[in-house]
């Protein structure tokens, strides 16, 4: 082999240009070709990769790809935005706490000023009756006893009628009340005259079971001298007179009748005050105690099975008071300044109420009943959430606060408009909601 030498210094005569650098020799690589035959390998070339540059068509396309997706971006928030605009109002309702130690009164009229409060006369009737075991016989003599609805169809003002006051059938009968009445006297409602009335006992003036008689009309004696007086007032049974007998009887004895009396009185008085309370609207309220109840014994009677059967039949009364109409009356009496604007009471049901003039209920034409409140509870104003809506609807943000001026139930509120770039409430007041809070504040 030749020895081949190094040198650093080009000869003069052998230098090189460009031109005469060589070029590379292309890459290769071996595949194998050889078969089962035993054939040789063969060498294959292969073209250089070449890696073309980028084009400025494709800046195009990156853009263009870029700004659709900030265009469905924009349209997605704007669809949420749609979706979920709308308006929450959050308001605090002024509120007073009070205690409350009233003496008023109730009158039966539909408008009342100053110490008066309205109230509805709710009514239900019963009969409770039992059985006892006699204790032996004896003659007995009993005076027949009822009820009758007297009228005063004759005047306005009321009449008083005093303890015996006669009332006769049209075949000569006499029955007298037991103690002493005041008849109310006629109205005009819806354009009609309508007679005074109030329901009593009565007892026949003599014993024995031909007083024993089914419903009838009565006439006053008394008022015999004046025509118009006389045909002015006048009565109606409201049950069949029964109990009149002369001649032997089951007996028992006095003191157990009296006290199986009390006990169905108070039975009676139980079940009638839980079914009037049935009969309440839910806009209305009876206090608790807050009712007349009025007993009438009924002559005690044999059964067929040889005991003595002993009736109450009882009469309730329920002052019934529109929740509202109530909670401005304690408003009016238990606070310095009130603004006559619509309130209710938190407690209502907790109050204590006190019938004061039970002797003489029934006995004025406007069912006047005097009584006392106590208790504790809250003063809350009212708010027509409906009214404050749509006085929203549409206004601008920035008016919000001359709004809310001018309802006076609103101490306090806080304004939510969806979503945070809008500047005004919905047109729609469904998609404006109000959230009404109460703060709880100590009694004075």
């Amino acid at each position: 082999m030749p020895k081949q030498v190094v040198s650093d210094v080009t000869p003069p005569g052998a230098r090189r240009s460009v031109r005469s650098i060589p070029v590379p020799a292309r890459s290769y690589r071996y595949r194998s070709t050889q078969d089962e035959s035993g054939e040789e390998d063969v060498i294959e070339n292969e073209a250089p990769i070449r890696i073309a540059p980028p084009r400025g068509g494709g800046n195009r396309a990156l853009l263009l790809l870029w700004g659709v997706v900030a265009a469905a971006l924009v349209g997605l928030a704007l669809a949420v935005g749609i979706a979920v605009s709308g308006a929450t109002v959050t308001v605090t309702l002024k509120s007073v706490p009070v205690d409350v130690s009233i003496e008023g009164t109730a009158i039966t009229a539909t408008t009342t000023v100053g110490a008066y409060v309205p109230y509805d006369p709710s009514v239900v009737e019963g009969v409770e009756s039992v059985s006892l075991e006699p204790e032996g016989s004896k003659r007995v003599e009993r005076k027949a006893v009822g009820t009758i609805v007297i009228y005063n169809n004759f005047s306005s003002a009321p009449q008083r009628l005093i303890k015996n006051t006669r009332f006769e059938t049209t075949n000569g009968l006499i029955f007298r009340i037991p103690e002493s009445i005041i008849v109310p006297g006629k109205i005009v409602s819806g354009g009609k005259t309508l007679p005074g009335s109030i329901e009593t006992s009565v007892y026949a003036d003599r014993v024995g079971t031909e007083y024993n008689i089914g419903l009838s009309d009565f006439t006053v004696p008394g008022f015999k001298s004046s025509a118009e007086r006389y045909a002015g007032f006048y009565a109606r049974s409201k049950v069949a007179m029964s109990g009149g007998f002369v001649g032997v009887a089951p007996f028992v004895s006095p003191e157990k009748v009296s006290a199986s009396r009390a006990t169905l009185r108070k039975a009676l008085e139980a079940k009638l005050a839980a079914e009037v309370v049935e009969k309440i609207p839910a806009d209305s309220i009876m206090l608790a105690g807050g009712y007349a109840f009025k007993a009438t014994s009924e002559a005690e009677q044999e059964t067929a099975d040889k005991k003595v059967s002993v009736t109450e039949r009882g009469t309730l009364t329920a002052f019934v008071f529109k929740r509202d109409a109530l909670a401005s009356y304690i408003a009016r009496r238990a606070l310095l300044r009130y603004d006559n604007a619509p309130v209710e009471f938190s407690k209502l049901e907790g109050l204590s109420f006190e019938f004061l003039s039970k002797a003489d209920f029934g006995k004025n034409p406007d069912g006047r009943v005097l009584f006392g409140l106590r208790g504790t509870g809250t003063i809350v104003w009212k708010l027509d959430e409906e009214r404050l809506k749509q006085d929203l609807a549409g206004k601008l943000k920035s008016e919000t606060v001359s709004v809310l001026a001018s309802y006076p139930a609103i101490e306090r509120s806080q304004v939510v408009i969806r979503p945070f770039w809008k500047k005004a409430f919905p047109d729609n007041i469904k998609k404006i909601s109000v959230v009404v809070k109460v703060q709880e504040k100590a009694s004075p």
